[in-house]
């Protein structure tokens, strides 16, 4: 029988005109996906393969090679990938350098310096309260290292560390702002003690200080073996391992227990931990403490920081705190 064309066109399957719809879309989806990749491609190698360093005056590569530096605004700070806001971890038991006041808050010398420091500066911080051992932390019978929270990059800096020979080794420091001062050995009062003795005996130390078991270990103290050594979590709580009886020592910089220090024997010889005094603690490779030393220059400078550090010993409470012992400028 034959079939007119109508009859051929219904023979024809119905989905055979959309599939070369369909077709022509993919193609045309491709193409435009093609277009944007090359678009993309191009705006990335126009844009420079280092960090921006912004710093005071001129432009050039910086000296690892790996940045560049350029004239800047905000009063030319020195800054990371245009950052100019910065956090600072502080603690909470450190005499007249932090401590947690009546209201609750965190307060205390370090605070002031960081406001005044960064105005100087030109730059915004803000502190973060941290526990110590998220900057440095001691564990025993192993070698102190460095705290998760500033090598994790919770932070940019830590303030109120000392510079050890061990934590040279893993971060960067600012100029010290306070004096690298001796640590002791505390006894509770009334205790018959040997000082030079603390064979077999149990010596407490705070988790985090450079008045670590290694220290300990260095010093010459004439009867020294078989120490056990057990952490505390902050100075008051190594006061109150002392005062109960859970250690037959403390191990401790004078400002730690400055503020018990009545209350505890003193040893008459003093030791010394650290090589260079309190300073900020940043990782090696931010540029926080560039900025920090620009701004610590400035108030030097204007006469603010010994102002600040004459301010410090009636603003908190020194009698009562231990009075502050910034360098000598």
């Amino acid at each position: 029988m034959q079939t007119g064309d109508a009859d051929v066109a219904r023979l024809v399957h119905p989905e055979q005109g959309q599939g070369s719809r369909v077709i022509i879309l993919v193609v045309g989806i491709c193409a435009l996906i093609s277009v944007i990749s090359v678009i993309l491609a191009a705006v990335a190698l126009s844009r420079p393969s280092v960090p921006n360093i912004t710093v005071n005056g001129g432009s050039r590569q910086d000296s690892s090679g790996t940045g560049t530096t350029s004239g800047g605004n905000a009063g030319n700070v020195p800054t990371t990938g245009g950052k100019s806001v910065w956090s600072v971890a502080v603690g909470h038991d450190f005499g007249i350098h932090e401590y947690i006041n009546t209201t609750g808050y965190v307060a205390g010398f370090h605070l002031d310096l960081i406001n005044a420091v960064c105005a100087a500066a030109g730059t915004n911080c803000y502190p973060i309260w941290e526990p110590y051992t998220n900057c440095w932390d001691s564990e025993v019978g192993q070698h102190s290292h460095g705290g998760q929270g500033l090598l994790d990059r919770w932070y940019d800096a830590c303030i109120g560390w000392s510079q050890t020979v061990t934590r040279l080794q893993i971060f960067g420091f600012s100029k010290p702002f306070a004096k690298n001062t001796p640590s002791y050995l505390y006894y509770k009062k009334g205790m018959t003690v040997n000082e030079n003795d603390i064979s077999n005996k149990v010596i407490g130390i705070i988790d985090g200080w450079s008045t670590d078991e290694k220290c300990l270990a260095r010093q010459t103290i004439t009867g020294s073996s078989n120490v056990t050594v057990k952490l505390a979590s902050t100075a008051t709580v190594l006061y109150n391992m002392i005062q109960n009886g859970q250690v037959d020592a403390g191990w401790a910089r004078v400002e730690a227990l400055t503020e018990f220090v009545n209350a505890l024997t003193q040893s008459s010889n003093a030791y010394y931990c650290s090589v260079a005094g309190i300073s900020v603690m940043t990782r090696k490779d931010s540029a926080f403490n560039a900025v920090w030393n620009m701004g610590f220059d400035k108030i030097v400078a204007s006469g603010k920081f010994k102002q600040l550090c004459t301010d410090a010993n009636s603003k908190h409470d020194a009698a009562k705190r231990g009075a502050l012992q910034c360098v000598n400028t």
